[in-house]
């Protein structure tokens, strides 16, 4: 899949400015021996990742804004990935791997954990759709919905006035496509793999009268298409959990680390690091 102009832009831009950010860095260190986030270099760094954590929090509130005509969204997603990226490099010339409170500390592991739910959800927007469409053909969740019904009227039509064998064996199928409770979110734990075995139809027709095995056929057959359309409902269910799965774990981390960040510059100015 070719890559959108505006992503092509955005890396080179990450690019350049990593560039600039490792020059001005071994400058950096060949003027100060001690690295650390309190001298005037670091607290230039500081300022910058303060700046870039501020525009890289504004795409959560771009994304909801629909009417917005200040860049497309996907070109502030690009934008955000590859300046998360290199704002990361910014932080790192910041502290110079040198922490001097455990406010700092816990900051750097949460921007860490920013950084690498942002990736992994990257990755997924990247793989994900590719297999949701595998599953999903040309029908759509309502087209599907209609045909389940369709055919549960059907089923039970069939079934309607036979014996008590074509009975229990209509009300076995009918609980075995249905989905268990929370199938989509158990699908995130298991290894994705669709595993559809036959039934035993030869067993199942052997067990009712003669006179009505033909319809108990056509149940099982009914039945079978009915599975089927559930099985997609759950996969396509799975893909949508996954995608959804990493927020989760990434803006519970954003807003972790907005509330550091303002503690850790509070301290910073209460404690006189920084004096005017």
């Amino acid at each position: 899949m070719p890559i959108p102009r505006y992503g092509v832009r955005w890396r080179i831009i990450a690019l350049v400015l990593t560039i600039g950010l490792v020059a001005s860095y071994v400058w950096y260190q060949g003027r100060e021996p001690f690295t650390h986030g309190g001298t005037p270099t670091g607290l230039i760094y500081g300022f910058v990742a303060l700046f870039m954590m501020g525009f890289l929090l504004y795409f959560g509130i771009r994304k909801r804004a629909y009417r917005s005509r200040f860049g497309t969204l996907q070109e502030w997603l690009h934008a955000h990935i590859w300046l998360g990226l290199f704002s990361f490099f910014v932080i790192v010339a910041h502290t110079g791997l040198r922490f001097q409170d455990k406010i700092a500390v816990a900051l750097f592991v949460v921007i860490v954990g920013v950084i690498a739910t942002g990736i992994f959800g990257a990755l997924l927007y990247k793989t994900i759709p590719r297999e949701l469409t595998e599953i999903q053909s040309n029908l759509t969740g309502q087209e599907i919905s209609d045909q389940l019904n369709q055919l549960s009227k059907a089923m039970a039509r069939i079934a309607s006035g036979k014996s008590s064998p074509f009975q229990r064996i209509y009300y076995s199928l009918q609980r075995e496509a249905m989905p268990g409770f929370l199938a989509g979110w158990k699908l995130i734990l298991s290894s994705g793999k669709r595993n559809e075995k036959a039934g035993d139809w030869t067993g199942l027709v052997g067990m009712v009268e003669k006179s009505e095995q033909d319809e108990l056929r056509q149940l099982l057959v009914a039945s079978r298409q009915q599975k089927e359309l559930h099985l997609r409902l759950v996969y396509q269910q799975r893909y949508r959990n996954i995608l959804d799965f990493w927020l989760y774990l990434h803006i519970p981390l954003s807003v972790a680390m907005i509330v550091l960040i303002f503690a850790h510059v509070w301290g910073v100015f209460y404690y006189g690091v920084v004096k005017f």
